[in-house]
C-alpha cells in the first residue's frame, strides 16, 4: 500500500529580524546640511519643497543634497546612500500621494 503525501511549502520570505540602533538626534538644525529623497510618488516633490523651505526658514538648515529614485518601488541605490550619509547631516525621504 502506497501512501500520497502533498509537500506544502509556503511563498512568503523569511523574516530575520535585527535590531538597529537609531541615530543620535541633532543638538539643532541650524548650519545643518540636510538629504532629501524622492520616491516619485504623486506630491513627493512638492513635500519636499514646502519641508525644505520650512527647515530653511524656521531652523536655519545651510543646505539641501537632492535625490529623486528612479521608481517608488524600487530601493534608493546602496551608493547613493552611501554618499547621502557622508555629506549630510540628516535625511528626510518623501512619500506622497
Amino acid at each position: 500500500m502506497t501512501t500520497d503525501m502533498l509537500r506544502l511549502v509556503d511563498p512568503a520570505a523569511e523574516v530575520e529580524a535585527t535590531s538597529i540602533a537609531i541615530a543620535p538626534r541633532l543638538d539643532t538644525l541650524e548650519g545643518k546640511r540636510i538629504a532629501l529623497i524622492d520616491n516619485t510618488k504623486h506630491n513627493a516633490e512638492r513635500f519636499l519643497e514646502a519641508t525644505s523651505d520650512i527647515l530653511a526658514n524656521k531652523y536655519g538648515v545651510a543646505g539641501f543634497d537632492y535625490f529623486r529614485k528612479f521608481s517608488a518601488s524600487v530601493p534608493t541605490p546602496p551608493e547613493v546612500v552611501e554618499c547621502l550619509t557622508r555629506s549630510c547631516d540628516a535625511l528626510v525621504h518623501g512619500v506622497a500621494d
